[in-house]
């Protein structure tokens, strides 16, 4: 292991000389190329890097060949893979965070299409951490990186009912005793890579307008009990260590496939050794985490926004009877403990102040099901979610605002100072 870190280390520098040597665009862009699909494939070489101040030549390089966009992109993803991050484009950081919840994703996608009409921008341009988990994972990666309209990921949800949803009974209970899984996994695999395609995770830092996202699923082979695992389009810096396992070397669709493998509905997902089960299982609102990971990201911002949105709530006021609980009824409080996300809402709400975070979480006039697929149950989910934001109008005003304000002249002086004392500490280390 010690050998091949070392040769790993031997052929970054080796790279580096290569870019160093390279004189034209065309040379310059592929020794890039070359040194991006190597940091992939050894990710601990970023702190190599950092010791050959090779982030600060790229800089420069970047500046010497503006008009070069392709060599723009392939700068990009070299700094995401090392580590760096740039400045917040607000006055400070906006983070987004969606919870699980199947087809009850619907919920946060009328949020959202209610926040994109008010501020008159896309989703990916109003904050710059967007983390989901299971059902918030498909809209976190839709809206985030794919680019995909409300409308869209709409459609999509519909298409569940038809496509994913749909089972004949007996067929599901066969598949549940051979597979463990009640619906078909490989037509959901095929919507993901419909949507998605192909494209690697880090790779989608080329776009500087792109903002950091990452889904979360539950690594279930690691020990005991499941451990949170981060699929994520950014690394951090060399001495900011997450408190989670993650990586930035998988494909998009393999990332909201992971997070979405719910025990029972789909199979779980075997990816590099791993076996991966839907992230809500220990984390159904993942806002801590999200925040976590934008304080390493961006350590010495303060939080402009973070908004947090359930996929709605459902609680029968009936009082049961004062006898034992049947086993049904034990396990169904079992998995509402696990899955609860009020806890983090009530952590967060005493924590930040009420002009930072905001949570969404409509209360629903029935009970919705992960798998619900009749038309006139979703119709009616939109319609709760529509009810409460015409309720929580003020407050919802209140969260436009706060997004839409600007980086002050005064904070953008501050980022290019930081930015000079940066670019003297790499040259002086």
């Amino acid at each position: 292991i010690v050998l091949r870190r070392r040769r790993a280390d031997e052929m970054t520098r080796v790279l580096l000389k290569r870019l160093e040597k390279a004189a034209v665009p065309s040379s310059v862009t592929f020794c890039v190329e070359e040194l991006n699909a190597h940091l992939i494939q050894h990710p601990a070489c970023k702190a190599v890097m950092w010791q050959e101040k090779a982030a600060l030549q790229l800089l420069r390089r970047r500046r010497a060949f503006w008009m070069n966009e392709k060599l723009q992109e392939a700068i990009r993803e070299t700094l995401a893979l090392i580590g760096y991050v740039d400045p917040v484009r607000g006055h400070g950081v906006r983070v987004l965070s969606i919870d699980g919840g199947g087809t009850k994703g619907l919920v946060p996608l009328q949020v959202l299409k209610q926040l994109e009409a008010q501020t008159g921008k896309q989703v990916n341009q109003l904050f710059d951490y967007i983390c989901g988990v299971s059902t918030g994972a498909v809209l976190a990666f839709m809206l985030g990186l794919a680019r995909n309209s409300i409308d869209e990921c709409e459609e999509m949800y519909h298409r569940f009912g038809s496509n994913v949803f749909r089972q004949n009974p007996l067929v599901g209970t066969v598949k549940m005793g051979w597979t463990h899984s009640y619906y078909n996994t490989e037509t959901w695999e095929m919507i993901l890579r419909e949507k998605m395609g192909e494209e690697i995770l880090i790779k989608t830092a080329r776009d500087e307008l792109s903002p950091k996202v990452s889904a979360i699923s539950a690594v279930v082979n690691w020990g005991k009990s499941p451990k949170a695992f981060i699929f994520r389009n950014y690394n951090h810096a060399p001495g900011r260590l997450s408190r989670y396992a993650g990586g930035s070397g998988y494909r998009l669709w393999q990332a909201v496939r992971a997070s979405s493998a719910a025990p029972g509905y789909f199979q779980e997902f075997p990816l590099h050794g791993d076996i991966h089960q839907d992230g809500g299982l220990i984390l159904n609102n993942p806002c801590a985490l999200a925040v976590h990971e934008s304080r390493l990201l961006w350590p010495s911002q303060p939080f402009q926004c973070v908004l947090s949105l359930g996929t709605g709530r459902y609680d029968n006021a009936k009082r049961g009877p004062a006898t034992s609980t049947s086993l049904r009824a034990k396990i169904s409080n079992l998995i509402c403990s696990a899955t609860d996300t009020e806890g983090v809402h009530t952590l967060l709400d005493d924590l930040l102040s009420p002009n930072v975070y905001f949570r969404f979480n409509p209360m629903l006039s029935s009970n919705v099901t992960l798998d619900e697929s009749r038309p006139e149950v979703l119709h009616q989910l939109q319609k709760d979610t529509q009810l409460y934001l015409d309720r929580n109008g003020p407050k919802l005003e209140r969260l436009c605002e706060v997004l839409m304000t600007e980086r002050s002249a005064i904070w953008k002086t501050r980022d290019w100072i930081g930015g000079k004392a940066w670019e003297l500490q790499q040259r002086w280390a």
